[in-house]
């Protein structure tokens, strides 16, 4: 029977605390003297994780001491552990009998015979921290008062390490998490584009939540309805383009309309997630985290994680984290998205100065709108970076701007141009960059504008340029306008066949195109040409033939 503490046992103890440089083997090694001192078969430590939900056992020896070890259970089931928060110290002398703890509990989870078990809370400052248990007294039936004083002493010593242990922690992990912090928001504020902007969300979410899934939300209020502008995840597909009314009930709904952050544990049973998701997916949403994204009061989207990837649930730390992102991404989406309408606003504007150009000439309606969709596909396919292709677009489709300057009896005079009047119209790309070298959102589109006429071997206007001078928009135009006018009719002829166009487009090659150039044009099949031609005719039908709009 133990009587009182060994000072060298003490001693050395003390010393194991305060030289410690982890906790684990200090905690292990005591666990050993311990169980080894009062004479158990084994001895475990079990710690509450952050949420206080689940408790884990960091420590085990004796029986299935490797099954236990790294296992997690409910904190409810170590019933004794919170019956006990103040600091009471409870003893379990026949585990079979006891009020306090079910042994077959502990048969089901581990296959161990329990005939007697103490179990003494580990708290720190008023704060339980956890229990340590020892199993089954080794000459005696039950663990003694003495077993139990003996314990109660170094539980203490343990509850203090471990709380240390754990502020510390804290700390290095906030400083961490501040750090990360302040990395999210460059990372973020480095684009203006939305759809660079909206995949730096989710890699900044994945990296500080490590949720199984993601969404990010965006408010459409002309629409009234907050639609889902990019998933990742198992049910990323199923999500992708989903939308739900602003202020019908829904978890995001909410969060949007009431500003509210929402962490839901138990998904399976809450009511208020929509399952239709997982029904479609069969992905299983155990719990979520969702927080609106809000500038100056309003409410422009949300982002959500479902999921931790270790199994536990959202906690308020992963909340806080979350709404710090939410408060970066809100700031950086509402600029992106500022940036954006300007843009649209002027991809209207220079729409409709192609559409006037159209108007004015009949005779090639669809022309800029066609070339617009053959450049932009010849870019794609020599790998083109997003942005330059956009900047191709806008310079394809204002490509003859210039024209506004040539007279209708030179534009639409029927037979050939005299000197004079070809002299005039080779003043349109110049006329045409002119117009618009003023303005700076055009900078890089005003090349094709000047240069849609340049040569590859350098015979074209109006600056003779040759090979490579020729930007590479101004190439890729080339072809695609040459070959909308080969296979376009006119008045005077019919439009040659696709392999008549292929056939001459690839004869100029090295003289009036960049090879390379033509090299991508021929591998692209006839029917996906073909294809862009009819997208583009519908559109047309549509303009000239707009739909009323219907009172709702």
């Amino acid at each position: 029977m133990v009587t009182s503490i060994p000072p060298s046992m003490l001693l050395e103890i003390g010393q194991a605390f305060r030289s410690m440089l982890e906790l684990d083997p200090v905690l292990l090694s005591i666990l050993k003297k311990i169980q080894s001192f009062v004479t158990s078969e084994g001895g475990s430590i079990w710690l509450l994780n952050e949420s206080e939900t689940d408790i884990k056992c960091t420590h085990a020896i004796g029986p299935q001491a490797e099954k236990m070890s790294g296992s997690a259970i409910r904190a409810r089931k170590f019933i004794a552990a919170y019956r006990t928060a103040s600091g009471r110290l409870t003893k379990i002398d026949d585990s079979l009998q006891s009020k306090w703890m079910d042994a077959k509990e502990y048969y089901h989870y581990f296959g161990i015979n329990v005939r007697s078990m103490i179990s003494i809370p580990l708290v720190a400052r008023g704060k339980l921290m956890g229990e340590m248990n020892l199993i089954n007294k080794i000459g005696e039936p039950t663990f003694t008062s003495s077993d139990r004083d003996f314990i109660g002493e170094f539980s203490r010593h343990i509850a203090a390490a471990v709380q240390n242990t754990q502020l510390f922690e804290r700390q290095s992990r906030t400083a961490e998490r501040q750090k990360m912090l302040n990395q999210i928001s460059r990372h973020l504020h480095q684009t203006l584009d939305i759809d660079e902007l909206i995949p730096r969300i989710f890699i900044s979410v994945n990296k500080a939540i490590n949720a199984e899934a993601q969404s990010i939300w965006l408010v459409d209020e002309e629409a009234g309805i907050i639609k889902c502008r990019f998933a990742r995840g198992a049910s990323a597909e199923a999500l992708k383009g989903l939308s739900v009314p602003i202020h019908e009930p829904s978890v995001v709904g909410t969060s949007v309309a009431k500003q509210e952050s929402i962490i839901i544990k138990d998904a399976q049973n809450d009511p208020r997630r929509a399952r239709s998701v997982d029904e479609k997916t069969g992905f299983v949403t155990r719990s979520l985290m969702t927080v609106p994204l809000v500038l100056e009061d309003k409410s422009i989207g949300a982002i959500q994680a479902v999921n931790k990837r270790d199994g536990q649930l959202f906690n308020k730390d992963d909340l806080d984290l979350f709404r710090s992102i939410a408060d970066s991404a809100a700031l950086a989406v509402s600029n992106a998205q500022l940036v954006a309408d300007l843009q649209t606003s002027y991809d209207l504007t220079l729409d409709a100065l192609s559409a006037a150009l159209d108007l004015r000439d009949r005779e090639t309606e669809g022309h800029s709108r066609r070339v617009v969709e053959y450049t932009s596909r010849l870019a794609e396919k020599i790998g083109l970076d997003r942005g330059i292709i956009k900047s191709i677009r806008r310079g394809a489709l204002i490509h003859d701007i210039g024209k506004i300057g040539v007279p209708d009896a030179v534009l639409h005079k029927p037979g050939s141009l005299d000197d004079k009047e070809r002299m005039v119209m080779e003043r349109h790309p110049q006329a045409g960059y002119n117009m618009l070298a003023d303005i700076p959102y055009l900078r890089e589109e005003i090349q094709i504008v000047i240069c849609h006429q340049e040569k590859w071997n350098g015979t074209g206007y109006p600056h003779g340029l040759r090979g490579e001078e020729i930007p590479i928009g101004a190439r890729l135009f080339a072809i695609a306008d040459t070959f909308d006018a080969l296979t376009s009719d006119r008045p005077y002829r019919h439009g040659c066949s696709y392999e008549s166009a292929r056939k001459i487009i690839k004869e100029e090659a090295g003289r009036q195109f960049d090879p390379q150039a033509v090299e991508a044009f021929l591998t692209i099949p006839e029917e996906e040409w073909m294809q862009i031609r009819a997208r583009v005719m519908e559109e047309i039908i549509q303009r000239r033939n707009p739909q009323p709009h219907t009172a709702i």
